[in-house]
């Protein structure tokens, strides 16, 4: 649930933006002509990408290219809340920021990544520390101010540590890609997704995601992830000392007994069962 949502609009387009959350919550933003930058005060999220999963955790921040994601806050374990202060990044904002500068960070590699996390925090805690001025204070954010703390913004991401990705990156923000069907397989098969939400991901329509898939795997998507998942299963069940909750969370099964229900449909034995028996 949102708690509360302060923003900031610069002609008509909210370029800045805190929210306060109460997680659990999962968000599906899809930044079809933007990219953004989210930096988390408080609590955290799990975002899953077409081909890429990654964590950012209090204090931390993440750059967003243009796609489609899943988003699962996390709380801060002290105040129950997550806080994330959001950054738009619009293709005509930045061609006015930087003009006849934009040579200066484009680089002609392209970048197949979706995410990077910025890892250096002293540098962007101060930024976002400056911003909460006009969030108070509403009537001083002005156009020009605006745009200039947009541009302080990236110049501070190009001189961080990471300033050759970072620059690689900016090249291609604004380059839509899309995931093969088995590159978000790939990433996703053991994650606590639907088939609805793979095919979200991939940028396809669910009917289309299952003729596709059955086109390139020769079996129907909810087959092929399950015996992918129960084989795993069966494997951490032999070679590991995780509990069966555990296992069912890591083979992408929140609930562990229905996973137990999966595996004894599989195998005609319940997980616990499978366990005593192969180490006999």
């Amino acid at each position: 649930m949102i708690k509360s949502r302060r923003h900031i609009d610069l002609n008509g387009r909210t370029i800045i933006e805190k929210l306060k959350v109460l997680p659990p919550l999962r968000q599906n933003p899809v930044f079809q002509d933007e990219a953004c930058f989210l930096y988390f005060s408080e609590g955290g999220s799990h975002i899953s990408a077409p081909t890429e999963k990654v964590t950012i955790k209090e204090n931390e921040s993440v750059l967003l290219k243009c796609g489609t994601y899943f988003a699962d806050l996390f709380q801060n374990r002290s105040s129950g809340i997550c806080e994330v202060c959001v950054i738009h990044f619009f293709p005509d904002v930045l061609e006015r920021v930087f003009k006849e500068e934009i040579p200066f960070f484009v680089k002609q590699k392209k970048s197949g990544s979706y995410t990077y996390s910025v890892s250096q925090k002293n540098v962007i805690d101060h930024f976002i520390e400056s911003l909460n001025f006009y969030f108070d204070n509403p009537e001083m954010a002005k156009e020009e101010i605006l745009y200039l703390k947009i541009k302080e913004l990236i110049l501070l991401l190009l001189h961080t540590e990471a300033a050759d990705t970072i620059l690689e990156l900016y090249s291609y923000l604004f380059t839509p890609q899309k995931a093969s069907i088995s590159e978000v397989i790939e990433t996703h098969l053991y994650s606590n997704l639907s088939l609805d939400q793979m095919a979200f991901l991939a940028g396809l329509s669910l009917s289309t995601f299952k003729r596709e898939f059955k086109k390139h795997f020769h079996d129907t998507p909810a087959n092929y992830i399950r015996n992918k998942r129960m084989k795993k299963a069966a494997d951490l069940l032999i070679r590991s000392s995780l509990t069966v909750s555990e296992i069912s969370f890591q083979t992408g099964y929140e609930d562990p007994s229905y996973f137990s229900r999966l595996f004894y449909q599989k195998f005609g034995m319940l997980p616990s069962d499978y366990r005593k028996s192969n180490q006999k």
